[in-house]
């Protein structure tokens, strides 16, 4: 039985960008013209245009489905649902729309998108207020893509994380959310022109996983017969910390194993003293 995945994406304008160099799209028009992309988005020719012009090549057209779409090539859209979120921006709600409709059409079950502040509306009014909203924002962002993805984890479902558009903020706190909930977190690597999977970076350890951890940092390694007996102890517990990055397991000859703490080990054995 296929597992149910659950798909937070952070989305830009890579659409309206490569509308413009494909000449559907003037390129005097800019992605702060509001009110630009308020009519547009009140007109369903217009979005119905763009969903065309995505689904001539939705890999070449847009950077959110170029990542998207080759995680979830040959699974059924049934079981995959995509929460979209971006700035509350007139041109990146108009690009979300555009992806939306793409992917309902494809069979995608899409869920309605948590918007934050974008520069351009409060930035005629006040720069201050411009930022403070902005960094408001990334905060109640940051909470609601957790809470989301625990939910989703809770209901069963395989969390991934794609951090691809939008901005660096965008970036930075999605691959964050996904590192805090343990999900999976993918993106385009354009020099190798495929899809990369990072590794796990954060991890909180947990009861005797806390008691490794303190073994070992309070000696330089253990090796040989220490080493071998630690490893039975500590299995499971071994396993996963191994897997976060926070120990290292070395052989040395035939027979000899060492394990010692990383660096990134050593920086949280230090935060838990």
């Amino acid at each position: 039985m296929n597992m149910k995945e659950f798909h937070i994406i952070s989305s830009g304008v890579s659409i309206i960008t490569n509308a413009q160099k494909s000449g559907i799209l003037p390129q005097n028009i800019k992605v702060a013209d509001e009110d630009f992309w308020s009519a547009l988005l009140d007109n369903p020719y217009e979005i119905a245009k763009f969903r065309d012009f995505l689904s001539q090549d939705p890999l070449s057209h847009s950077a959110e489905l170029n990542t998207f779409l080759r995680v979830v090539k040959d699974k059924n859209p049934q079981l995959i649902e995509v929460y979209l979120f971006g700035t509350k921006t007139k041109s990146n709600e108009f690009c979300r729309r555009v992806i939306e409709s793409f992917l309902k059409e494809k069979g995608y079950t899409l869920y309605s998108p948590f918007e934050i502040s974008g520069y351009f509306w409060e930035a005629k009014f006040d720069e201050k207020q411009a930022v403070d909203e902005f960094q408001k924002g990334i905060s109640e962002l940051l909470d609601r893509l957790i809470y989301l993805a625990r939910k989703k984890k809770e209901e069963g479902y395989e969390i991934y994380f794609n951090p691809t558009g939008g901005l660096k903020a965008h970036v930075i706190v999605t691959a964050l959310s996904a590192f805090l909930v343990d999900a999976t977190v993918y993106y385009m690597n354009e020099e190798f022109n495929q899809v990369i999977f990072m590794p796990k970076l954060f991890y909180l350890p947990k009861g005797k996983e806390k008691d490794v951890l303190k073994k070992l940092g309070s000696v330089t390694y253990l090796k040989n017969e220490d080493a071998r007996e630690f490893l039975i102890n500590y299995s499971s517990e071994i396993d996963r910390l191994s897997i976060y990055g926070l120990i290292t397991i070395e052989n040395e000859g035939i027979e000899a194993t060492i394990i010692r703490l990383t660096e990134r080990g050593r920086l949280i054995y230090k935060n838990m003293e």
